[in-house]
């Protein structure tokens, strides 16, 4: 048998247990990161978002304005005078690797950088009426690289030149076509000549 300790004044018989305080509930102990979770998933989500539209729309990163260019005729883009676009089919592909079932089809740009050089991307061929695309395919027909027929602008030297640009297209895309042309510098704008072999 245990003898209970003396009792001060004032203190509760032993059989009277201490007030048993409950603790918080979940809510509330983690208050402080609920309101910084309601605060800041919505900004992250506006600033990924944002960060995936610049990324794909900002720095001019894809080019949405088309400078319509009429057949035989010119435009200046990008500090730089371009055309009048001529191009057509190549009949004779003897010596070149073009496959069966396809055509050959050949466009020149001429490129007037007037001070100083230009970059461009390299053009592409579009049909109007299906939106295809076909991407230059020089080396691939066995056609060397030749710095007299650039299929790129040259980005240095203020001489005029003339962009030759191979494209192998298939006997059902009979156009008409769109050259498209990129010049750097030239923000959210390309050049866009017609094509009517």
């Amino acid at each position: 048998m245990t003898i209970p300790p003396p009792l001060h004044p004032g203190a509760a018989p032993a059989d009277e247990a201490p007030a048993v305080s409950k603790p918080p509930s979940w809510w509330r102990r983690n208050r402080v990161a609920l309101v910084a979770l309601l605060v800041l998933a919505p900004l992250t989500a506006a600033a990924v978002g944002w960060q995936e539209w610049y990324q794909f729309f900002g720095f001019g990163g894809r080019p949405v304005t088309a400078v319509s260019v009429a057949p035989d005729d010119t435009a200046e883009l990008a500090g730089a005078e371009w055309g009048p676009l001529r191009g057509g089919e190549i009949d004779d592909v003897s010596g070149l690797d073009v496959p069966e079932d396809t055509r050959l089809i050949a466009v020149a740009v001429p490129v007037d950088p007037s001070v100083e050089g230009i970059g461009c991307e390299t053009p592409k061929l579009v049909e109007q009426a299906t939106g295809r695309e076909w991407r230059p395919v020089r080396l691939e027909i066995g056609l060397p690289w030749s710095a007299d027929e650039p299929e790129t602008c040259l980005s240095e030297g203020a001489d005029p030149y003339e962009l030759i640009v191979p494209f192998v297209v298939p006997e059902d895309a009979t156009g008409p076509f769109w050259v498209d042309v990129r010049p750097y510098g030239a923000g959210a704008s390309f050049l866009r000549f017609t094509l009517d072999p």
